[in-house]
């Protein structure tokens, strides 16, 4: 059978009937609730492991070393002071103290918690992915220190995703002979590829400052797509740079704590002080990195110009076929304006997607983003966003693109007035993202969809759930060559406390808090969802829980609303 002829079959056993006749999908909780309060799936591949990101972890280690056990604040809220000198905290000094820590979160004088962690999991379990994390001397268990956000997993089960540096402390004695330590980490974000049981970083081409660079997703070349620093453009950042080398110009600081604020500035600066671009590194099967190249951009700036241009790819199919965005000059009203615009990278030729940009919608919003494309499959099809002016307001519109045929379409999605965005597109031609819903508010929650390119059908996953699902699932985040899907949901579930165990309220009763989590939708072969009563003027079915507002934007994802998925070509 071939593709189309096979996308069609699958469709039809999916969303092409009546919506009594739709097949049923189960939703299937991922084990990381004991992880951290959220959860959000990343990638799937075609053996059904996914990556999962957790934020905020529940029972970070606290370094009792960092701890001042004489100052005030301590002695008067500790319940059992002596016992947490020694590290063994009960759960309200435990949670006074890690929140705390965390609220202190940017001062080189505190312990550093990580905002997310990251998994591999399928139904049954959840493995810890590292990422610049390394166990303490102390106890062998890894610090939950370093922030780290996994993106996408291929068939071999190469991960790829970025991460802060691993933090440690620098003792100081200052001028006036008080002894003091500072808690600094050497980069702020960096990719990496967690392939054949190692962490292997991977550079940008300019590292100043430790420099920073994403990685995307990754093919079954070993072939690993985002972006990284190449080049600084700000002097007066490098004067800073090499001040720290000078114990007379520098405060009195260690050099390390020097870097780590510079580290801190760039990083939350970057668009203003460096070029970057989007890469691709090539690794061989041991995880050496054999090649770093730089995409380019749409444009040709002057060898003076020191304007700041960014490119970054975002997915790449087996082809080696790279898609994301990049700066290119737009000219509206007699005014050359810098702007994002989707891109395909196809070795050394790049292509804008969407050239003629809303004009509208540009005066409207002054966003540096025109469309962006987000994924692309073994056939060549590519679905990304476009801004588009709608009645008078800014929405993204979701589109597909077959680069075979050169063929831009906006597909019909929930309304006129939905914003739409696409995040993952198997090679079965099908596409999962979210959209908003609920045209008559102006809170708009969002719902997930599954959109089949070949049948050109739009469909509310919710509608392909039982009616009485405890479910709203407002992401689809990724789908493979089985048509599996993960997702992010809104669920109710147990409140639980800072360690990550259950918490019951004075009854003794467990205490229900709404959810954000992630799952995998599986496909029941001839199974048939309920036929539930549409209400009026509403393209979701009524469920429990449906009817809460809700608003989940991801672009970009937090967690780089990225990358999700990986399929082989059959």
């Amino acid at each position: 059978m071939n593709k189309t002829r096979l996308a069609a079959a699958l469709s039809i056993a999916l969303i092409g009937v009546p919506l009594a006749q739709a097949a049923q999908y189960q939703v299937v909780e991922l084990p990381v609730a004991d992880k951290g309060q959220d959860s959000f799936p990343s990638s799937i591949n075609a053996d059904g492991q996914i990556t999962v990101n957790v934020q905020p972890p529940y029972g970070p280690p606290i370094d009792i070393s960092l701890l001042d056990f004489e100052s005030q604040s301590l002695i008067e809220n500790l319940t059992d002071i002596d016992s947490a000198r020694v590290g063994d905290f009960n759960l309200v000094d435990y949670t006074i103290v890690i929140s705390s820590i965390i609220a202190s979160s940017g001062s080189q004088f505190f312990q550093h918690v990580a905002e997310t962690i990251s998994f591999i999991s399928n139904p049954q379990s959840s493995e810890f992915i590292a990422g610049f994390d390394q166990p303490a001397e102390v106890d062998g268990e890894y610090t939950l220190s370093t922030t780290t956000t996994v993106r996408a997993i291929n068939n071999s089960g190469s991960i790829v995703g970025a991460g802060e540096g691993l933090y440690y402390t620098v003792p100081y004695t200052l001028t006036d002979g008080t002894e003091t330590a500072f808690v600094v980490n050497d980069f702020s974000n960096r990719g990496f590829v967690g392939i054949q049981g190692k962490t292997v970083p991977l550079l940008p081409i300019d590292t100043t400052l430790g420099g920073i660079s994403e990685a995307y997703d990754i093919n079954e070349n070993n072939q690993v797509v985002g972006y990284g620093t190449t080049a600084l453009e700000s002097a007066s950042l490098q004067t800073a740079v090499d001040n720290c080398s000078d114990e007379d110009l520098r405060a009195d600081v260690p050099f390390e704590s020097c870097i780590k604020t510079l580290i801190d500035s760039y990083s939350a600066n970057l668009v203003a002080t460096s070029q970057t671009r989007g890469m691709i590194w090539q690794l061989d099967n041991d995880g050496e990195v054999l090649a770093s190249t730089e995409l380019g951009i749409l444009l040709t700036p002057d060898a003076d110009d020191t304007t700041i241009y960014a490119s970054r790819a975002v997915a790449i199919n087996d082809n080696g076929i790279a898609v994301g965005t990049s700066s290119a000059e737009y000219e509206i009203s007699n005014v050359i304006i810098n702007r994002s615009f989707a891109t395909i990278f196809d070795g050394e030729q790049l292509i804008n997607l969407t050239p003629e940009a809303d004009e509208t919608a540009l005066r409207t919003l002054s966003s540096p983003l025109v469309s962006s494309a987000v994924d692309i499959n073994n056939d060549n099809l590519v679905v990304g966003y476009q801004l588009k002016s709608v009645n008078g307001n800014v929405r993204t519109k979701f589109f597909v693109y077959d680069m075979d045929v050169g063929e831009l379409i906006f597909p019909a999605d929930f309304f006129l007035g939905s914003s739409s965005a696409p995040l993952s597109v198997n090679n079965n031609g099908l596409v999962v993202g979210y959209g908003e819903v609920d045209a008559s508010r102006s809170a708009r929650r969002n719902s997930g969809f599954l959109y089949d390119h070949n049948n050109q059908t739009f469909t509310d996953i919710n509608t392909l759930l039982a009616c009485d699902s405890p479910y709203t699932i407002l992401q689809g985040n990724g789908i493979n060559d089985n048509n599996e899907i993960i997702a992010t949901a809104r669920v109710e579930t147990e409140i639980r406390d800072a360690k990550g165990q259950i918490l019951l309220g004075d009854d003794g009763n467990t205490i229900i808090r709404e959810a954000v989590i992630a799952v995998k939708l599986e496909p029941i072969p001839g199974g048939q969802v309920d036929s539930c009563e549409l209400p009026a003027n509403s393209q979701t079915r009524d469920r429990q829980g449906a009817s809460m507002s809700w608003l989940l934007l991801l672009a970009g994802f937090a967690f780089g609303a990225g990358r999700i998925r990986r399929w082989t070509k059959s």
